[in-house]
């Protein structure tokens, strides 16, 4: 019986939902008829004028070259260095390195006890002063995540507590005296067994990178003068050998160079002096150049070198590389073409909507490409509250809309 109940429910409800699928699906074709209307919402965006490109970064640089040892550099990434001065330690073996720590912990400890065992050094409000001043700095150093100068801002600090205690305590007068004989004497005996190292001296002064791909030698900004397209493409045939002995190179001056080709069709985009922005692919970054010269245009393609006088250290390890330059780039809604339309009293502008309602919004075209307009608000004075806004529902249909239509 009850199978039975369910046979006949099956045979009669089956077909109203399908009745009623179809009948749905009627409604919705003649709704979307009916309602002409179509909508999408504005959005910020940028756009550009730019070329794709490819070329060589160019700079003066010198090798630092060592010899066969443990390396122990003295220099930072970036770090500038004069002529003259100390790059690395090279030592024939570990235990030089060790010697050297030693050596240098013992001059430390060495400098804060004579500094507060020594006659002239502060004392009273100045040395109170001094201290406060130095826990200042470090607190600050700290906090900010600056920590460049916190040993040296910490050792300031040891000297000037050490020297509180000396003055305070006899008993820390005698210790203090007698430890600085001590150590002084240990000091002489390590720097008399500091033998077998070697320090490398630039020979010339520039920015230390530890970063050596070979063309040091082989690239320099003279070779960019009269460049040609085949100039510049035979620079990857050049075969950079780096010094199995490299420490690292100095780059002689914050001025780089980066030397590229392009169609020649683009060849009066570029003016000597324009400033450009360039994406360069490898760093994901853009920094700004600007041209320095403009070559002739030979087989269809020509070259342009860019110059920057910046010292960003990203650019200092950049060689071969792509990206594109960009003369021109702008921020603001993106809306499709179909979308703008002419006002009533003559304005440009889009309709959006509000309260289902059609309100018209002027806009100025800031750049466009095949599909799509970049727009800003263009209200007619200061208390005009027609401004377009990223997020607002746009109206696309070719429909005649006015200010007030329903829409919805």
């Amino acid at each position: 019986m009850n199978q039975q109940k369910g046979s006949i429910f099956s045979r009669v409800a089956m077909p109203l939902v399908i009745v009623a699928i179809v009948v749905y699906l009627i409604c919705s074709a003649w709704m979307g008829v009916r309602n002409p209307y179509q909508f999408t919402v504005a959005y910020t965006d940028t756009m550009e004028t730019s070329v794709q490109t490819s070329g060589w970064v160019v700079r003066t640089e010198q090798t630092v070259v060592g010899r066969e040892g443990m390396v122990q550099l003295k220099r930072e990434e970036g770090e500038k260095v004069g002529k003259g001065q100390e790059i690395a330690v090279v030592y024939q073996d570990e235990s030089y390195v060790e010697n050297q720590e030693e050596l240098l912990k013992t001059r430390n400890d060495l400098s804060a006890l004579q500094y507060a065992t020594f006659d002239q050094s502060p004392s009273g409000v100045v040395l109170d002063d001094q201290m406060l001043s130095a826990m200042t700095g470090l607190r600050t150093s700290s906090s900010s995540g600056n920590y460049s100068g916190l040993s040296e801002q910490a050792e300031t600090y040891r000297k000037l507590v050490l020297r509180r205690e000396y003055l305070v305590s006899s008993e820390a007068t005698a210790a203090m005296t007698q430890a600085a004989g001590t150590l002084q004497e240990k000091y002489r005996q390590l720097q008399a067994g500091q033998t077998g190292a070697t320090s490398v001296i630039a020979q010339a002064s520039g920015l230390f990178s530890s970063h050596v791909d070979g063309y040091e030698s082989l690239l320099n900004p003279s070779m960019l003068v009269g460049l040609g397209p085949k100039d510049l493409e035979a620079f990857s045939k050049l075969t950079p050998k780096a010094d199995a002995n490299s420490l690292g190179k100095l780059v002689g001056n914050s001025e780089w160079h980066y030397a590229i080709t392009v169609p020649g069709e683009v060849i009066t985009r570029f003016s000597v002096g324009d400033n450009v922005d360039v994406f360069f692919d490898s760093l994901s970054l853009t920094l700004p150049m600007q041209v320095d010269t403009v070559g002739e245009v030979q087989g269809g393609q020509a070259v342009i070198v860019l110059r920057s006088t910046q010292n960003d250290s990203k650019a200092e390890d950049l060689r071969q590389e792509s990206g594109r330059v960009i003369f021109y780039s702008s921020e603001g809604i993106r809306v499709p073409k179909e979308a703008l339309r002419i006002s009533e009293k003559g304005e440009r502008g889009v309709y959006v909507v509000v309260s289902q309602k059609a309100k018209f919004r002027p806009t100025k075209i800031l750049a466009e490409d095949e599909t799509s307009y970049l727009v800003k608000a263009a209200p007619t004075h200061e208390e005009d509250s027609r401004v377009l806004k990223a997020g607002d529902e746009i109206v696309l249909a070719a429909e005649e809309l006015y200010d007030g239509k329903v829409v919805r």
